[in-house]
């Protein structure tokens, strides 16, 4: 697969963003017929959802630190689960962080949860997304990625399906993306 850093401009960009959130939205459709509110979420949530994928593209460009071009959807899970454990457990009273033996997983699960304490710094405490918006937003996307690897488990290009689709819809930086001759 070859990455090309698109400009927001991109006729080609924008098409994939549309045809790839139908398909992604009706395929969730059909995998949680028997549950369709797992699909429900508020418009807190959803700005939790949005801090989630910004920063597990971030990770995998290395638009903040050292990139994880690597990366794959079972990574992904892994600081999905951490970040989720970490949250409880600190719901919990307990002071503990939850660590993975992988150092990427690890920077992933530290760079979704700086990513989600960003969300609501600026804000009036009313409107900050609360710790259950945060655990349904983190829930929602690791169902999503265990969704992605359930499709096609035995083929070695489908490791990071999740990770090409939810990297459409995050813009590269201006300095990167120019237009191209391909």
């Amino acid at each position: 697969m070859i990455e090309l850093a698109c400009p927001e401009t991109c006729p080609y960009l924008l098409e994939a963003r549309v045809n790839a959130s139908e398909r992604e939205m009706a395929l969730r459709r059909q995998e949680t017929a028997q549950h369709p509110r797992d699909l429900m979420l508020n418009d807190a949530a959803v700005r939790v959802l949005d801090a989630i994928g910004g920063a597990i593209v971030s990770v995998q460009r290395g638009t903040d630190a050292a990139a994880f071009e690597s990366l794959n959807d079972s990574d992904v899970l892994a600081a999905l689960e951490i970040t989720i454990k970490n949250f409880e457990t600190e719901e919990s009273g307990l002071i503990y962080e939850h660590r993975a033996a992988a150092h990427r997983v690890d920077e992933l699960s530290r760079r979704i949860r700086g990513h989600i304490e960003e969300i609501g710094k600026d804000q009036p405490a009313d409107t900050r997304p609360r710790r259950s918006d945060m655990l349904k937003a983190l829930t929602f996307t690791r169902d999503a990625v265990k969704a992605h690897m359930l499709r096609a488990p035995n083929d070695p290009e489908s490791s990071r399906t999740f990770i090409r689709y939810t990297s459409l819809f995050y813009p590269w930086p201006p300095e990167t993306a120019s237009p191209l001759i391909i």
